[in-house]
């Protein structure tokens, strides 16, 4: 021990002198432990930040059945987006936009507005974002009674996927 015995303890080996609540206990493991678990908490956050990183929202395969019409739903009362848009590059889309890269582009439509939450307005509040020249009124408003949640999650989950790079 140090001539100072009591003013304070020397730790055994490390040279530094503590006081107080740590009284015979060296600051450098406890440093190192806290350092670690920052830099844990920092990958942490940065791995949920991104949209990219989250589980999916719903089933790709079962959303392009039901996109396609290959899933009917309630018989006579559904029209497959098929009907009015195409998801195929290039492709006709009879009435509505081709959708063929929506999932690049459905975050850039409303500033702010992430493309999931794009998507899901574009299917239950069709007019409350009009792209391009289309007007109020073209897509049917009736897709919040006939769809779930579920169908809803499935059916963005596979627009999401739609990236072709062509517009």
């Amino acid at each position: 021990m140090s001539r100072n015995q009591g003013s304070g303890i020397r730790s055994r080996g490390s040279g530094i002198k503590h006081r107080g609540w740590c009284s015979g206990r060296s600051l450098i493991p406890d440093l190192r432990s806290l350092c670690l678990l920052i830099v844990v908490l920092f990958i942490l956050v940065g791995c949920g930040a991104s949209n990219e990183a989250a589980p999916p929202l719903g089933d790709v395969a079962r959303g392009q059945r039901i996109f396609r019409g290959e899933e009917k739903l309630r018989p006579n009362q559904l029209e497959s987006c098929l009907e009015c848009h195409n998801d195929a590059v290039g492709g006709e889309a009879p009435l509505g936009q081709n959708l063929s890269n929506i999932g690049n582009r459905a975050a850039a439509v409303v500033p702010g507005q992430s493309a999931i939450d794009y998507m899901r307005a574009s299917i239950v509040l069709p007019d409350q974002h009009l792209s391009g020249n289309f007007q109020e009124g073209i897509m049917p408003r009736t897709y919040p009674e006939l769809l779930t949640e579920q169908d809803i999650n499935d059916v963005i989950a596979y627009m999401l996927t739609l990236k072709s790079g062509q517009d």
